[in-house]
């Protein structure tokens, strides 16, 4: 189309509101664009990110859960990409008890420096603090050093219990306080499980006192079946394996509904660390679901969730965090499908920019060559305000 005006005819001259929309769309223009284009040099970083190093670590231990669980599968997935990388890290997963004992592994891995360890932060948080579990008087001890790379899946709190009655003395349990004084398969006692079923049974079971077993998940589910415990507390991702095989295997199960126990549960994490000398505000325990698409044949119920993060320690080789720092993010559809396969109820692994969204990455700050990622994707790391 020509732009040429007709000889002797002056240009039409725009409306203000005309100019305006045109204005408008210029700038909605601009504004696209340079969005896109950001979004295209991080994907582009990102793709470049880490360059080749030289690692002091030639073989890795990650240190999980048992064979099978959440944590021993997406480290798998990590364990497939470190030894895909270029430094062709040798890489042991290692089953273990879970949080408690991952962490304290962290101390002493083989060789030294090249130790990773998937735990839940909250009790991550208390191993730096040394308590609950971690505290001297209860046969513990506190871990310093510890440092985050970045979030894992989220942790699902479940209170699982007998369908039906096996017989006419075994009365049925709807809620929680039907466990007040009925035994209760709660984690082993080192265990993040434990921990926070602890801090369950103390909001939300004030002055009863169940009797407390420590089986293992596999046992638990075993003893709750035969009628040896009347409910088995677990916090693991949704849809865990060992729940769903025993489902599978014809076991008649009921989960409970912990959506009010939410808001106590994070009004006792508030007073207790709101007492001591670094507290930061914000959500620790999400609300989250579990139903029929995470559990064959389970009613829909609303529960709490607890984050999982990626952690090492502040002297772990460099080389190495920068390498599984970036494989957390890279095609996360893998961790999806390790942890849920088919993926019915869509979940999801969380983003980069949530360790933006709590106040956990404050508590246990970012590997320094972690946080590089961060700070080459979104030039910042969290902001750790105190209260």
């Amino acid at each position: 189309m020509s732009t040429d005006q007709p000889v002797g005819r002056r240009p039409e001259r725009l409306t203000r509101r005309q100019r305006a929309a045109a204005g408008g769309v210029v700038v909605l223009a601009v504004a696209v664009a340079a969005v896109l284009a950001a979004t295209s040099a991080r994907s582009s970083a990102a793709g470049d990110w880490p360059p080749a190093g030289r690692s002091a670590c030639r073989s890795v231990q990650i240190f999980t859960g048992s064979v099978g669980s959440p944590y021993n599968q997406f480290a798998r997935v990590l364990r497939a990409r470190l030894e895909a990388a270029p430094e062709h890290f040798d890489v042991d997963v290692v089953e273990t008890a879970g949080s408690t004992t991952n962490i304290y592994d962290l101390e002493t891995p083989e060789p030294p420096r090249c130790g990773l360890a998937i735990a839940q932060l909250n009790t991550t948080v208390d191993a730096t603090e040394g308590v609950n579990q971690f505290d001297p008087t209860r046969g513990g001890h506190q871990v310093a050093g510890l440092r985050t790379l970045g979030p894992v899946h989220q942790d699902l709190l479940h209170v699982i219990v007998r369908d039906r009655p096996l017989g006419p003395n075994d009365q049925r349990v709807d809620k929680l306080a039907d466990l007040c004084h009925r035994t209760i398969a709660a984690g082993q006692p080192d265990s993040g499980v434990r921990q926070i079923g602890d801090v369950l049974l103390r909001v939300g079971l004030p002055g009863c006192h169940p009797v407390l077993d420590d089986s293992s998940i596999d046992d638990a589910l075993r003893r709750l079946s035969g009628g040896t415990v009347d409910a088995v507390v677990w916090a693991g991702g949704a849809g865990t394996r060992q729940i769903r095989t025993v489902i599978a295997g014809g076991a008649r199960l009921r989960l409970l509904d912990l959506s009010e126990f939410r808001v106590p549960i994070t009004k006792d994490w508030n007073t207790f660390y709101g007492n001591r000398q670094h507290f930061y505000a914000g959500e620790v325990f999400g609300a989250g679901s579990l139903g029929p698409a995470d559990y064959k044949g389970i009613r829909q119920i609303r529960t709490v969730t607890i984050p999982n993060g990626l952690i090492a320690r502040a002297d772990t080789d460099p080389t190495l965090v920068r390498r599984a720092t970036a494989a957390l993010y890279q095609d996360q559809g893998d961790y999806e499908a390790a942890l849920w396969g088919t993926n019915p109820a869509h979940r999801r692994i969380p983003d980069a920019l949530s360790i933006y969204e709590g106040p956990l990455f404050c508590y246990i700050p970012l590997h320094p060559a972690a946080a590089e990622y961060y700070r080459r994707e979104f030039r910042r790391v969290p902001s750790c305000g105190t209260t």
